[in-house]
């Protein structure tokens, strides 16, 4: 059998290895998007176990007080850049309520309440003005807003936590109960204390065994993680340990 050409043979090398080439493109393109596709699966799988978490655990903020929800209220209230009287809003941004009344600010801010269509109260709050956002009072709790950084942080006596729109959750513990501890490799929880039956700390636990396992869910932290980054101030000291605390910036 004769050998092909010189030339022939050449391109018949040049072909195959032309395509070995393009093969191994092909193959590292369509890897990429399985990965891509995995990552973004994850992503959405962590996202869903946090926000089950968050409901888990900090059921006196269902079903309105969302951070998202909370920090879309705050900047549209700040934005309106009402006198201080009272007024009624209707379909106040973020709540998705018929209504809002905002009462004329006393001691510690406005009372709000929040009214659905038939005018039926489905909760009520403490609204206050600071430089960089707005501050909102609901029972032992306090939501503060940051607008600057689109960023909510919730402390109560028990649990608190971080969320901002860029970075997400950011810290979650149960103070009284049990500290939640999130890193890349899944919760955990810290030994019970003698107090630990408590309806918050049973809540906790059924929150976090959605995310068990799951990397990644919070950027772990103690309760003592400031809310500034840098700083260096105890989350629980900003309230001094009580809810009824004036609140300083």
């Amino acid at each position: 059998m004769a050998l092909p050409e010189p030339d022939t043979l050449m391109l018949i090398v040049f072909v195959g290895l032309f395509g070995l080439v393009g093969f191994a493109f092909i193959a590292a393109i369509a890897k990429g998007f399985r990965e891509t596709g995995r990552a973004s699966r994850a992503l959405q799988e962590a996202a869903q176990k946090q926000e089950a978490l968050f409901k888990a655990t900090f059921p006196e903020l269902q079903p309105f007080f969302h951070p998202k929800q909370v920090l879309d209220f705050v900047s549209a209230w700040r934005a309106r850049n009402a006198p201080p009287i009272a007024f009624d809003w209707t379909t106040p941004a973020g709540f998705g309520v018929a209504k809002a009344r905002v009462g004329a600010p006393g001691e510690k801010g406005h009372p709000v309440e929040l009214l659905d269509a038939a005018g039926a109260v489905l909760s009520r709050f403490v609204l206050q003005q600071h430089e960089d956002g707005g501050v909102i009072r609901l029972g032992a709790g306090k939501l503060t807003v940051k607008l600057r950084d689109a960023a909510v942080r919730y402390w109560h006596p028990e649990r608190e936590f971080k969320w901002s729109r860029a970075k997400g959750w950011r810290l979650i513990t149960s103070l009284s109960d049990r500290s939640i501890d999130s890193n890349d490799r899944g919760t955990s929880f810290s030994s019970d204390s003698s107090s630990s039956s408590s309806t918050t700390a049973a809540a906790a636990v059924a929150g976090a065994a959605v995310v068990t396992g799951a990397g990644g869910s919070f950027d772990g932290g103690g309760s003592s993680s400031s809310w500034d980054e840098g700083g260096s101030a105890s989350s629980s000291s900003d309230d001094g340990g009580s809810s009824d605390a004036r609140t300083s910036y």
